[in-house]
């Protein structure tokens, strides 16, 4: 996971110390699309992924 603007405060801690994390996304990209460095929090912490309708980027 990528965090935008505050939820980068709290977004990793929570997924690590969740028992279930869901991530909400505007967009779904293929594996190598990302920056490694960029990636916050890692998919081996979400349990489930839900798409949703681009917003303001």
């Amino acid at each position: 996971l990528v965090y935008r603007k505050t939820a980068r405060n709290f977004g990793p801690v929570m997924a690590t110390a969740a028992r279930l994390v869901v991530a909400q996304v505007t967009e779904v990209v293929e594996t190598g699309e990302l920056d490694p460095e960029a990636v916050v929090t890692p998919s081996i912490y979400v349990d489930r992924v839900v798409r949703v309708g681009g917003g303001e980027r």
